[in-house]
Parts: structure tokens; C-alpha cells; sequence
């Protein structure tokens, strides 16, 4: 085969090779530039290069498969790779990289390894590329220690990590939660001659904002600046900017968004949805509306997650509207606060060339069912099937819950069917939403079979399911059922919570049975379920309520050395219901009680 081609490549004509070469450049540059985004024209490529005669060299190949394997195409460059074989061309080192990258992005870590084990009988020495790949498909396989190992591993050979290796390493163990064992290793890079950078410090000090540790991701901020002179970017304070809003440290994360400004660091889309976000949480719309302005006047156009953060803020009870829409008038943003706002708002998403996606709509809906608008919520939800988009376990929670509150139970239950009936199992909450619509219309026969037939399709029925049901039977005036399903719990190898005693003392209180309601506290502590302050300030009304003074002054001692709140009502009674000695000797009046 091989004579056969040279005696070929003598007889080739100097314009076919001249066109050869041209073509192979071709291919180069459109690899290099990242003009391959579609796999047909990756494969096109292909074809013509393997159908050359001479074949290319292997590292055209290589980078081709490179190209591939960016724009996700994993599988694809492993067929290309047998096709490779079946023409006569061996993997080069680069390639054998390459693989085992799509190995890992597949899920197929063992053929990884095998690939590993191809480049060490090939005679090639592995290099932080390699070691980095595979450590990363440890990690996103929640395998830390043997990616852990890996790096050991890596060190044994004499393989010097470089801040790529530490990049894919510290991020890995961020991910997966290890952010201690992240800092660890970024502390050990100085002895491997390898300094942190700004990426290494963004990973972390973003994982340490997602998990509420604010504080100490400042305090790696300020180290990194200070004390290491590493400029921060962008990624590093909307980390901080996100994290200190989350926190309700609105003040502190403006002030880091105008220090942005004088480091000349430009705040992106998601700086300004961090903040915006954050405004409009707390009930900041003058403020949210400032920097939406100067979001536009900056030239960053706001993204689908902006609007979805503005159409929410319309509907949130209690606090003041932010945002409400954009309208291409002298005026700019109109901030009214209404529901009509918001879908225009909605509909202009579509002007400014951003599709709708299916949060958009989860929240329009909300919006809708919140003001009693369930036509336009089905609506709605209609033209978002139409779209092609999948409801999701929020958007049929939110119709049924909805539907239900208007009393409209039968469109609820069908809606429930539907979902079924598109292959979209119903999970608890929906189970729970549809109990809770069913007792509260007095539904009270379809509710029992709707819970009975829970465990026929293979749910296993939580404590929170029998709370719901228990309280709303109890609230229809059906004792009898509630009281049966409550001593069903311990039967079904379930333990009563808090909550489920709460509802039983409850009810035994409102009918007199204040003392049969204490045993259960009794009963609920053996079961290592404590009493909270609902429990006391229930229980204390109770006996207050049938005039025994003395076991409500007893229990209220009690609940006061338990250190629990007693809530304003159970004071009113008190202080109506004893004398001022007895309130005396409670000390009521004397000392705060949460002292």
C-alpha cells in the first residue's frame, strides 16, 4: 500500500498538489478562527481531506477533530476517528488528547482511561493536557478523590503542573462542593513555581458567594488585590456584586460597582442583573430603574434573565414595583407596577430579537393566576405549547393552584390528567396543590381517592402530603378521617413532624380537649419531635379558653424556660385573664422574654 502511493505521488501533476496545499490551508485557517460552528461543514471538510492522494498530514486531522469537538460534536469526532484508522492514519499524541477530552464530556470516563493507556504504548509521555482532561472528568463525575490522585499521579512522573492544570483542579473541587481543599491547593501552588491568577481566584471566591460566605470571599478579594497586586475582572465583582444582593448588602455591593468604574473595568449584562436583581428583591425600584437607564445609555442591551427579573418584580406582594416594561418613546421605561406592563413588557422581548424562554412565561403565568386571571393564564399557556416549549412542574403547579382558588376544580383536575397524559409525571408539591384545592372546595371523596391513588402510582407518601390532608379534613369538619390518617403515619414507618402535632393539638383545643392536647406534647417529645412556639401559644389559648388558669400559667412557664416566643394574641390573653400578682410572678412585664 505504501509503494503503491509513492509510485501515485510521483505521477501527481504540480497543480493537483498546489491545489492539495491550498485547500489544507484552507481548513487550517477556518480551525483556527473558529469558523467551523456546524458539524456538516466539519465533515465536509473532512471527506475531501481524506479523499486526498497524497493523504494530509496527521496534524491537519488533529486540529480539525479539535474543531469539532469545541462546538460539542464528542461522538462525531469519534467516528472520524475510526475513519482515520480505516484510511491508514495512526492517532497522533494530540488526537489521542483530544479523544479522551470527549470522553469525559460524554460520561465514558473508562474508555478515557483506556485512551490514557493507548499514549503510554505508544511510546508518548502524557503531559498536563492529558492529566488535566482526565482530572476534570473525575470531577464531573463527583470523583474526588481519584481526580485528587491523578494530580499525585501526575507529580510521580515528573509532569509539572502549570495554572491550566490548577485552573481545571481548583474548579473541579468548587464544583463539587471541596472549596476548602480548593483554597488548600491554591496555597500549595507556590511551591510548584506556579502563581495564582485571576481565574483561580474568581472560582473560588464565586463558589464561596453561591454558598453564603460572603465574608470570607471578600476577604480572598482584598488578599488577592492587596496583598498578591492580581487586578480583579469582571467575572470576580459580579460574584461579589450577586453574592452581597443576595445577602440583602445592597450598599456594600453599589459601592463595588462603582469601584468597577474607577479600576476601568466594564460592567456586563450580568453585573447589571446581579444588581438590578437585588434592587428589585428588596423593594428598590428607584434604584433598580437607575441602573437599568444607564445599562442602555452603556450600550449593554438587557438579555432574557432581565426581563424575566423586571416582569417578576411586578407581582411580588408587598413591595414596591420596579421595572415594568420598555417602550420605545421620549418617555424610555414606563414604571407602573401593573400586570398590563408586564406583558407588554413580555411581548416587547420579541422586538428586541430575544426569544421568549419558558421561565418568561412561568412567571406571566404566576402573575396571572395572582390577580385571578385564569383565562389569559391558560391562555398563555396554550401559546407556549404552540411554541414548542415544555411546561414545567412549576407552570402546572401554578395553574392548579390557581384554578383551584377560583374554585374552578374541574378544569384543575383535568389539566392534572393532561400532564399525565404527555408522559409528565406529577410530583409531590403538584399532588399536594391539587389536595389542598380539592379540601378547600369540598372535594373531600376525590381528595381520599386523589391520596390513595398516590401509592398506586408508585409515590411514596411523605409527611408533608399527610400534613396537608389532615389539616384540610380537619378544616372541612371531617375529625373523624384526619384523626384516622394521623395515626396511619406511624404505621407507614413515618414519624409525625412538628407541623402534623401542631394540627392535631389544634383541633383537640378548639373542641375543649386542651388536656388530651397536652398529652400529645408529651407524646410528640418521646418521639424526639420538640414543641416549638406554635405548639405553647396553641395549647396555652386552649386552657385559657376553658378558664383552667393554672395549667395555661404552668405551660406558659414552661414555654418562657424553653426560650420560645409567645406571640401577641397569647399575651392580650394573659394580661386579660390573670391578675396582676399572677402576672407578677410570671415576671411577664419585667425583662424581655427573649432575653
Amino acid at each position: 500500500m505504501l509503494l503503491r502511493r509513492l509510485i501515485s505521488n510521483r505521477n501527481l501533476c504540480p497543480r493537483l498538489l498546489h491545489t492539495n496545499v491550498s485547500f489544507e490551508s484552507f481548513v487550517w485557517d477556518q480551525c483556527k478562527s473558529g469558523n467551523i460552528k456546524k458539524l456538516d461543514d466539519g465533515l465536509g471538510y473532512f471527506d475531501k481531506l481524506a479523499s486526498m492522494n497524497p493523504l494530509p498530514s496527521n496534524q491537519i486531522f488533529s486540529i480539525l477533530l479539535s474543531s469539532i469537538a469545541k462546538i460539542r460534536c464528542y461522538s462525531a469526532a469519534f467516528s472520524l476517528h475510526k475513519k482515520l484508522n480505516l484510511i491508514g492514519i495512526q492517532p497522533s499524541f494530540i488526537t489521542l488528547n483530544i479523544l479522551i477530552n470527549c470522553c469525559c464530556q460524554l460520561g465514558q470516563l473508562d474508555y478515557g482511561f483506556s485512551l490514557f493507556g493507548e499514549i503510554l504504548k505508544r511510546g508518548y509521555d502524557p503531559d498536563q493536557v492529558t492529566f488535566a482532561t482526565l482530572s476534570k472528568g473525575l470531577y464531573l463525575q463527583g470523583k474526588i478523590g481519584p481526580a485528587l490522585h491523578m494530580f499525585d499521579k501526575m507529580a510521580d512522573v515528573g509532569v509539572q503542573p502549570d495554572i491550566i492544570t490548577f485552573g481545571t483542579i481548583i474548579t473541579g473541587l468548587c464544583r463539587n462542593g471541596k472549596v476548602g481543599l480548593a483554597l488548600e491547593l491554591q496555597r500549595e501552588m507556590v511551591e510548584w513555581n506556579c502563581k495564582a491568577n485571576v481565574v483561580t481566584y474568581s472560582v473560588i471566591i464565586d463558589t464561596l458567594c453561591k454558598g453564603c460566605s460572603v465574608d470570607q470571599a471578600l476577604s480572598l478579594f482584598s488578599e488577592m488585590i492587596n496583598d498578591l497586586g492580581i487586578l480583579p475582572n469582571v467575572v470576580v465583582y459580579s460574584s461579589l456584586i450577586h453574592g452581597l444582593c443576595n445577602s440583602n448588602r445592597l450598599s456594600e455591593a453599589i459601592r463595588l460597582f462603582d469601584e468597577m468604574s474607577s479600576r476601568q473595568i466594564s460592567a456586563n449584562s450580568i453585573t447589571y442583573n446581579s444588581l438590578i436583581h437585588g434592587l428589585c428583591q428588596y423593594g428598590q425600584g428607584k434604584e433598580a430603574r437607575r441602573y437599568f437607564d444607564e445599562m442602555m445609555d452603556r450600550g449593554i442591551s438587557p438579555d432574557v434573565v432581565t426581563f424575566n427579573i423586571l416582569i417578576d418584580s411586578l407581582h411580588k406582594e408587598g413591595k414596591e414595583p420596579a421595572i415594568v416594561t420598555y417602550i420605545d418613546d421620549d418617555d424610555g421605561l414606563c414604571f407602573t407596577g401593573r400586570l398590563e406592563e408586564a406583558v407588554k413588557l413580555f411581548d416587547s422581548m420579541v422586538d428586541r430579537g430575544l426569544e421568549h424562554e419558558v421561565v418568561s412565561f412561568n412567571i406571566l403565568i404566576n402573575g396571572y393566576c395572582k390577580h385571578c386571571r385564569l383565562g389569559e393564564a391558560i391562555q398563555l399557556f396554550n401559546k407556549m405549547k404552540q411554541k414548542g416549549l415544555k411546561p414545567t412542574d412549576f407552570t402546572y403547579n401554578t395553574l392548579i393552584a390557581g384554578l383551584c382558588q377560583i374554585g374552578r376544580v374541574g378544569t384543575a383536575k383535568c389539566l392534572f390528567h393532561e400532564m399525565q397524559s404527555y408522559g409528565h409525571s406529577p410530583n409531590l408539591i403538584i399532588y399536594g396543590t391539587l389536595l389542598r384545592g380539592l379540601c378547600k372546595n369540598r372535594h373531600i371523596d376525590e381528595a381520599k381517592e386523589l391520596f390513595q391513588s398516590m401509592e398506586s402510582n408508585g409515590f411514596k407518601v411523605n409527611v408533608q402530603i399527610y400534613n396537608i390532608l389532615i389539616d384540610l379534613l380537619f378544616k372541612a369538619g371531617d375529625s373523624e378521617n384526619a384523626r384516622k390518617l394521623f395515626y396511619e403515619i406511624s404505621n407507614k414507618g413515618l414519624v409525625p413532624d412538628v407541623i402534623t402535632y401542631n394540627i392535631m393539638i389544634n383541633d383537640l383545643c378548639k373542641k375543649g380537649m386542651s388536656f388530651e392536647a397536652y398529652k400529645l406534647i408529651v407524646n410528640m417529645e418521646q418521639t424526639g419531635c420538640l414543641p416549638d412556639a406554635i405548639t405553647y401559644n396553641t395549647i396555652i389559648q386552649g386552657f385559657l379558653q376553658e378558664q383552667e388558669v393554672d395549667k395555661a400559667i404552668e405551660i406558659f412557664q414552661e414555654m418562657l424556660e424553653r426560650r420560645l416566643v409567645p406571640d401577641d394574641f397569647v399575651i392580650s390573653l394573659l394580661t386579660n385573664s390573670l391578675s396582676e400578682d399572677q402576672l407578677k410572678k410570671l415576671e411577664l412585664f419585667d425583662k424581655p422574654i427573649n432575653d
